[in-house]
């Protein structure tokens, strides 16, 4: 009796501390990535020294870049091989739980052009993805990134 209430005792445990972490829900997709280049207009940017990064995690992407301290984040949808990337806002510091904090309007979008965001709600078509690069494509800007 003792050991089969050892067993299930153990079994309890592992299933608990797995129920309380947050497994990967997009695959090769979730973790940070590092924005390499970024084609638009015709025009190649190699902005790799910049260090302008995009992280996804469930169902939410953040956008940061160690220049100057600033996060903004949003919400994605990822499904088979696009993602749409919705409700861009700025995380303040000094309001850091505020709700939606401040949501960039189509007036400040250019605060998120240097990840190559040109539009509030921007469809993207997924040309490459592995655990290693990924390649992001919409009708304004390609993009090409390494995972960090």
């Amino acid at each position: 009796m003792k050991k089969i209430f050892y067993i299930l005792y153990i079994i309890s445990c592992c299933w608990i501390i797995t129920a309380c972490d947050k497994l990967p829900k997009n695959g090769d997709l979730d973790g940070m990535w590092q924005v390499l280049t970024i084609e638009h207009n015709g025009k190649t940017d190699n902005i790799k020294d910049l260090q302008y990064y995009l992280s996804f995690q469930l169902d939410l992407f953040q956008l940061t870049t160690i220049r100057n301290n600033k996060i903004y984040y949003g919400y994605f949808d990822h499904k088979n091989d696009s993602i749409i990337f919705r409700q861009f806002s700025d995380m303040a510091e000094e309001h850091p739980t505020a709700p939606d904090n401040y949501p960039i309007t189509s007036e400040n979008i250019s605060i998120i052009n240097k990840w190559g965001f040109y539009a509030l709600k921007d469809s993207f078509q997924i040309e490459l993805l592995t655990k290693d690069d990924m390649i992001l494509r919409s009708k304004y800007s390609r993009i090409t990134y390494r995972k960090f």
